[in-house]
């Protein structure tokens, strides 16, 4: 019977389907669907499988598996190859850039602070100084504020060198600009002073002379503050400066009410004997450069409103090193910082108190024409001097 069953399967093609009752031990399933008895031999004929069945044939019972594709397999193989390729040009494209950043990282640290040839050519024909920026801001007085009863410009000048280097000769600044406008001029500068002070407070034992840095001339203008000047002269005993006496002898005694015009302008000084530009945890320090000015126009602004003040910036100067050579002073910092910054950090204190600011070191004497304006790393020539009486009196007229 079982043979004539396995021919007929081979004939039909169709698998016989087993059914199990599983409630049935699969042993006595087994011996009661083909009428063996308990004792007969199992056999596992009906296991095997028949090399002569195709695979569709058996796939209920070995499950169907979609047939291999030769072309679609070649064509994976190429895509996981290009991608492959992809990555590892990606990642060499990536590094050469990580290491391209790092060397340009490293030269510019190892080149910093480094002089480079300028290609300025001074036997050119152009002139350069047209290509400058200048940061003038002039800022006038409101009208309501405004007290002139007299019909006369009278000016007073705070300062050093710039105003205090040949008072009394036909070409200073103040002289040249008396023959260039109508005005009354009181010149208060005081050759050898700073603008920044050299102690908190003030000390005449140690320095009489820094009496007479911006704040404390300020405290004699608006308090009448004559304790310190006192003690000073008498520090001094027969030293005493002719120009440190003219400016106290006259600010103590000249009533601003009648004051039109403040002119403030202290030279490179501060910066090149390093005195601090500012103090970042108090803008008001007198012992720095910037600290100094703010704390001064503030006392100034408050006693006498009615006065246009003017900050006229230092003009350029070369710092000189230990070798007598002259370095650029936007290369020599400071303190960290350049003549430039110092110059510009007046200009901000200008606008925060709304007063006028005449930019020297870009408008009057710059790095460009310093060779034919100063007469030494700092000083003005005759040259200098009338190039900034002109801007001086640039600023005064502004306005009329």
């Amino acid at each position: 019977m079982r043979q004539e069953s396995a021919k007929t399967h081979r004939q039909s093609n169709i698998p016989d389907i087993e059914i199990i009752d599983l409630d049935l031990d699969p042993v006595d399933s087994l011996i009661d669907e083909n009428n063996f008895s308990e004792s007969a031999p199992i056999k596992d004929e009906e296991k095997h499988f028949d090399a002569e069945t195709p695979y569709e044939e058996n796939d209920e019972l070995y499950g169907s598996a979609p047939p291999y594709d030769e072309e679609e397999g070649d064509e994976d193989a190429s895509q996981r190859s290009g991608n492959f390729f992809s990555r590892i040009i990606l990642h060499i494209v990536f590094v050469l850039v990580l290491l391209f950043c790092i060397g340009l990282i490293f030269f510019r640290f190892s080149n910093w602070g480094t002089r480079v040839p300028s290609f300025f050519d001074p036997d050119a024909d152009f002139d350069d100084t047209e290509l400058i920026e200048v940061l003038d801001s002039m800022v006038n007085v409101p009208p309501a504020q405004r007290m002139d009863t007299d019909g006369v410009r009278t000016v007073v000048i705070l300062g050093n060198s710039p105003f205090s280097d040949g008072r009394d000769s036909d070409d200073s600044v103040v002289s040249l600009a008396d023959s260039m406008t109508d005005a009354t001029f009181y010149n208060c500068s005081v050759a050898g002073s700073h603008l920044a002070a050299a102690k908190e407070t003030f000390l005449a034992d140690e320095d009489p002379m820094d009496a007479f840095n911006l704040y404390w001339l300020s405290t004699l203008i608006t308090l009448q503050n004559t304790g310190i000047y006192d003690s000073a002269f008498a520090a001094m005993g027969d030293a005493v400066p002719a120009d440190a006496r003219y400016a106290y002898d006259t600010l103590s005694t000249l009533d601003f009410q009648n004051v039109d015009v403040l002119a403030i302008m202290y030279d490179a000084s501060d910066y090149l004997e390093e005195r601090p530009l500012y103090n970042m945890s108090n803008p008001t320090d007198i012992q720095t450069f910037a600290g100094n000015m703010d704390a001064s126009l503030e006392l100034l602004c408050n006693a006498f409103p009615h006065l246009r003040i003017i900050v006229m910036s230092p003009t350029y100067a070369y710092y000189v090193d230990e070798n007598g050579e002259y370095i650029s002073s936007d290369i020599h910092k400071s303190n960290g910082y350049s003549l430039s910054t110092y110059a510009g950090n007046l200009e901000h204190i200008a606008y925060e108190h709304s007063v006028s600011y005449l930019d020297n070191i870009y408008g009057t004497v710059n790095e460009v024409n310093a060779k034919d304006y100063l007469e030494d790393h700092l000083h003005l020539n005759p040259a200098g001097r009338k190039r900034l009486a002109e801007r001086f009196v640039y600023a005064l007229e502004y306005f009329d």
